[in-house]
């Protein structure tokens, strides 16, 4: 084989390695873009979910509020807590709207 006949090979070779480069880098950023929407997506189910769980506690404590079923020193506790939780976030607020 002639020394030209070897080049112009390898330089078909390498334009096909940069082509299916080129479409590597592509396909990466297409995988990429749909990995950061599946996580904002995951991200806005998660805060769904916490919501509907919240919602799901008060509508249990309503429930057993209105039917009797729950002791009322469970309710206190529960109630308790969440007034805890409640403080937790007003202190948090204060402190990120002090430190602005």
């Amino acid at each position: 084989m002639l020394l030209q006949e070897k080049a112009s090979l390898i330089k078909l070779k390498v334009k096909a390695l940069l082509q299916e480069q080129h479409e590597l880098k592509n396909e990466l950023l297409l995988v990429q873009t749909e990995n950061e929407n599946l996580k904002k997506t995951i991200g806005d189910q998660t805060k769904r979910i916490e919501i509907l769980e919240d919602k799901n506690k008060i509508s249990k404590l309503a429930d057993g509020i209105q039917l009797g079923k729950r002791d009322i020193t469970e309710l206190k506790l529960q109630i308790n807590q969440y007034i805890r939780e409640i403080d937790e976030c007003l202190k948090l607020l204060n402190h990120y709207s002090n430190n602005k």
